[in-house]
């Protein structure tokens, strides 16, 4: 996967990163890369099974493109830090080739994140980059601050116990 449409959108987002994690990418090549261009402590896994992990301990994740799913999405949520980014490009489904629609995106990511930006390459670069999708999307905020709202005041959130 080239990392040019991440790396840009990674660095029109963050001047620098000050902890990131770079998931299913072969090599170390990535990971040099993202550390040269944004800065900060980098860090890969495999993005096969569970991220070993604590929660909440990234600014940012960036998935390759095999590694986006639902359940590795998931593991993105859990590992980023309450305002932190994700970041991927998926190939875009244009008649038989196989990727991702936009609403395939967003079903993927709708549970715990808000898509800031979907981004296609200009239409005169196709023939080199092909059809590609990069996302940026931003870790709800609403899933973090639950339990902060003290007894008998009215929040939205579809999380709260009920007495």
């Amino acid at each position: 996967m080239p990392l040019d449409p991440v790396l840009a959108a990674l660095t029109s987002r963050f001047s620098r990163v000050r902890t990131g994690l770079a998931v299913g990418f072969d090599g170390e090549g990535a990971m040099n890369e993202f550390k040269a261009r944004c800065g900060g402590v980098w860090a890969a896994a495999s993005g096969t099974e569970e991220l070993p992990f604590e929660d909440r301990q990234f600014e940012v994740v960036v998935l390759e493109r095999r590694s986006v799913g639902r359940d590795c999405v998931h593991e993105a949520h859990r590992v980023l830090k309450p305002d932190g980014c994700l970041f991927f490009t998926v190939p875009e489904r244009t008649g038989k080739q196989e990727g991702f629609t936009p609403p395939e995106i967003y079903k993927v990511v709708r549970e715990g994140f808000d898509i800031i930006e979907l981004k296609r390459p200009k239409w005169w670069t196709f023939g080199r980059c092909g059809h590609t999708i990069t996302v940026c999307a931003r870790k709800k905020a609403w899933r973090e601050h639950r339990g902060l709202f003290t007894e008998g005041s009215l929040p939205f959130t579809p999380f709260r116990e009920r007495t």
